[in-house]
């Protein structure tokens, strides 16, 4: 059971704010651990959070890349999901990328391809509805947008199936956060975003869908 002496406090630094932060921590160590030296784990030390960008333009390779880690592949999803039910959707504003620039798209898993949906202009056309305003430097290639449909995964599993489809959010992330740093590309996770005038934007008004979490990238 945890007692006091499991519990510290600490001052983690953010955005120049000091921020005091329990952790759990044990008085014991029982088992030393060995960091594995294969390639996963070399590409999970490069990921970081990049808010600095130049000019970029992504090439179709790029897209290709970043993108693959959404797909169906010999019939199976590179992606668990509760049931199957994937409430999951991947959009995609392509700011600065080759032969589809200014343009909002949307990836078709089946096909492994992307669906020219409308226009979205450029990053500064954008970020304010980001709730990133002022925290970017520069101009990212590409914003990608996780949307969320939940009555998808609510019709079977109720309530819980909300809990699911943020835990799926996140795997989608992390499969693109890995491809970005196995890129040496940079990119940040954008939590803030409007839903509502994302939603106008990506045309779902009407519809149940949910703006989870977006992510940037560039270099």
């Amino acid at each position: 059971s945890l007692n006091d002496k499991s519990v510290t406090t600490f001052v983690n630094s953010f955005e120049n704010e000091d921020i005091e932060v329990a952790r759990i921590r044990y008085p014991t160590t029982d088992v030393e651990l060995k960091l594995p030296k294969d390639r996963l784990f070399r590409t999970m030390k490069q990921r970081y959070s990049a808010r600095t960008y130049g000019d970029y333009q992504l090439t179709q390779q790029d897209l290709a890349s970043l993108f693959a880690g959404f797909a169906e592949v010999d019939r199976r999803r590179l992606l668990p999901s509760a049931g199957g039910t994937y409430p999951i959707e991947v959009y995609a504003m392509c700011f600065n990328v080759q032969g589809l620039e200014g343009k909002t798209v949307y990836y078709d898993y089946l096909r492994n391809s992307l669906s020219v949906i409308g226009q979205c202009g450029s990053w500064q056309d954008i970020e304010p509805i980001t709730g990133a305003s002022g925290a970017i430097e520069g101009n990212p290639s590409i914003l990608f947008l996780f949307v969320a449909f939940p009555s998808r995964v609510t019709s079977k599993y109720g309530e819980r199936g909300d809990r699911f489809l943020l835990i799926e959010a996140g795997h989608y992330l992390q499969n693109l956060s890995l491809r970005i740093a196995f890129e040496d590309l940079k990119g940040v996770e954008l939590g803030g975003l409007f839903d509502h005038e994302f939603k106008q934007r990506l045309g779902l008004e009407g519809t149940d869908a949910i703006i989870t979490l977006g992510m940037i990238c560039g270099k």
